[in-house]
């Protein structure tokens, strides 16, 4: 037995499978450099009352952009500022009811490589929320 190609095989072959490979008689056969005009022309519709085009409300606002920008940068000050006034008064500030600070209690050698560590965690994201935030960081810092 044979398949469509002339080839030999070992399958039989369904008469359904065979009806999908035949064409038929008034099929036109493609040629090889012509193509027709495939474009669809459609009508479109006329907008109706409170539909017309309107220009978008995107002008520019220096005083809101002002704004926005002394908004970041106070905002990522107070990143690393915030927790260092928190720290400092948790070391230096004296407790109440007799207790001691950890200054006092002789425990600086644990709250000077916090400080550190929260600081500079601290400082490192203010930086780079800024760079972000006021458009400073573009695609030429990760060019190669």
């Amino acid at each position: 037995m044979e398949d469509l190609g002339g080839r030999p095989t070992t399958c039989i072959s369904l008469p359904i499978i065979l009806r999908t490979y035949r064409m038929s008689a008034n099929t036109p056969t493609p040629t090889g450099g012509e193509k027709a005009d495939e474009r669809v022309f459609v009508k479109i519709p006329k907008a109706g009352p409170g539909q017309g085009y309107q220009a978008p409300r995107n002008f520019q606002n220096p005083f809101m952009t002002f704004i926005w920008k002394a908004a970041t940068v106070l905002m990522c000050l107070s990143l690393p500022l915030v927790p260092g006034i928190i720290i400092v008064l948790i070391v230096f500030l004296p407790a109440a009811d007799g207790h001691q600070n950890a200054f006092q209690e002789g425990l600086l050698w644990l709250w000077i490589p916090m400080i550190l560590f929260v600081e500079a965690i601290a400082i490192f994201a203010a930086y780079n929320i800024a760079r972000e935030a006021l458009g400073y960081s573009g695609a030429t810092d990760y060019e190669r």
